[in-house]
């Protein structure tokens, strides 16, 4: 994802605003109760979804929960069995096993109302919250879209082999990335995740779909409270969002979102590498453009060593591009130093923004 600014002298306000003013969007929505408040019950015992909500299912033998401030002392919000939880939004949400021994595993199935246009970009999201009473906290979570609902008579994990015994199933899996700690029992976390739509996509079930022995856990630092050998969570604010493509004017700058460096690094993290995706997907369709890449540094460090490191950020920038398939020639990169800052503010926040790197579409023409 990009973010345009207007002004390199505009002020922290001025930037907030622009980044509410983003080319990305978000308008239609794709599931019918990502709330989970279209309750047919108010629940009143354990492993109960299925039969107290209306537009959310479990895939498999795996018994996921259903918690309501309508409920009972087991299944109400904010207490319930499991711990204390107020909901993300509303009055409700689901709880379910993401890992728990001997693979056993819980699911949610949504059905999508709408087709998803192929080769356009979309965003799942998902609130959720470790119960007080787990042990662990997990980092492998994701989405699985597919072709149809379907359940399968199992209640352990849907691994690839499991699922493709589904006989004329198209599916793909897309992993979740957390904005926060995964480990956090006192506050709701949002795990989202961007994936290109390939057009069969008609359902999407959320979970763990990897055996404990593949799944990377943390044990939990609750004091005081009796732990037992389980990550539950309490998942709540599902949504679905196509993400519109952004238009890029010829010649302006943009700053890559999410291409933010730590202090004398030029590494791209994994969540830089999608916002440069997002870009690659653009240039893929536009043959006529090149990019120029701007590397930037905060103002601490000598003026040779800043113009070397923005190189380098620079260049890591089209490294990942011409990995990603764009033709060298289409790519010029340049080290600017801490000459071009974003905010000439000396404090943390400041330095962190002025870190980052800058692209400008140019028209191309091939000597060739």
């Amino acid at each position: 994802m990009i973010k345009n600014y207007l002004s390199r002298h505009s002020n922290r306000h001025a930037f907030f605003l622009l980044f509410l003013a983003s080319p990305f969007l978000f308008a239609q929505q794709y599931l019918d109760d990502g709330g989970f408040e279209a309750n047919i019950n108010c629940p009143k015992t354990i492993s109960n979804l299925a039969e107290d909500l209306e537009n959310v299912w479990t895939p498999t033998d795996g018994t996921t929960d259903y918690f309501n401030t309508c409920g009972n002392e087991k299944m109400g919000v904010p207490e319930n069995f499991k711990g204390v939880q107020e909901a993300s939004q509303g009055e409700a949400y689901a709880g379910m096993y993401l890992y728990a021994p001997n693979d056993y595993r819980e699911y949610l199935q949504f059905k999508l109302d709408s087709v998803f246009e192929p080769g356009q970009t979309y965003k799942v999201k998902f609130d959720v919250s470790l119960s007080e009473t787990s042990k662990y906290s997990i980092r492998d979570v994701s989405v699985l879209f597919s072709s149809k609902g379907f359940h399968l008579k199992t209640n352990k994990n849907l691994s690839f082999p499991r699922l493709s015994s589904m006989n004329n199933i198209e599916f793909g899996t897309v992993k979740l990335n957390s904005l926060g700690n995964l480990g956090d029992s006192d506050k709701w976390v949002t795990l989202e995740g961007l994936f290109e739509a390939r057009g069969y996509e008609s359902h999407l079930t959320f979970g763990n779909f990897k055996s404990n022995k593949e799944t990377k856990t943390v044990e939990s630092n609750n004091k005081g409270i009796q732990l037992h050998n389980y990550a539950y969570y309490y998942v709540d604010n599902v949504s679905v969002e196509h993400v519109p493509q952004p238009v890029y004017e010829m010649g302006k700058p943009y700053v890559l979102d999410h291409v933010i460096f730590e202090f004398d690094h030029f590494k791209l993290t994994e969540r830089a590498k999608r916002s440069i995706k997002e870009v690659f997907k653009h240039l893929r369709k536009k043959p006529d453009v090149k990019l120029v890449i701007n590397g930037h540094t905060d103002n601490l460090g000598t003026e040779a060593y800043n113009k070397y490191l923005s190189s380098r950020r620079a260049r890591a920038v089209a490294l990942y591009l011409i990995e990603l398939g764009l033709s060298e020639k289409r790519i010029s990169w340049e080290g600017h130093g801490d000459k071009k800052p974003l905010y000439n503010d000396f404090d943390d926040a400041a330095r962190k923004a002025n870190r980052r790197v800058e692209f400008v579409i140019t028209e191309f023409e091939d000597d060739n």
